[in-house]
């Protein structure tokens, strides 16, 4: 099993909005990579959501 680290997205996520900052610092410092690529399209897809308001 591959571990991502996620620390550099946490530091990138206290300039985000609501509420992709309290989910991305929620999640654990490491994650399987099979679990990282799916939440990175769940994240992508709120990031857009606030940009098209």
């Amino acid at each position: 099993m591959t571990e991502v680290s996620i620390i550099p997205l946490k530091e990138k996520a206290v300039k985000f909005s609501e509420p992709v900052r309290t989910l991305i610092l929620s999640e654990p410092d490491t994650m399987d990579v099979k679990e990282f690529i799916t939440k990175l399209g769940t994240w992508e897809k709120l990031l857009g959501m606030k940009n098209t308001e």
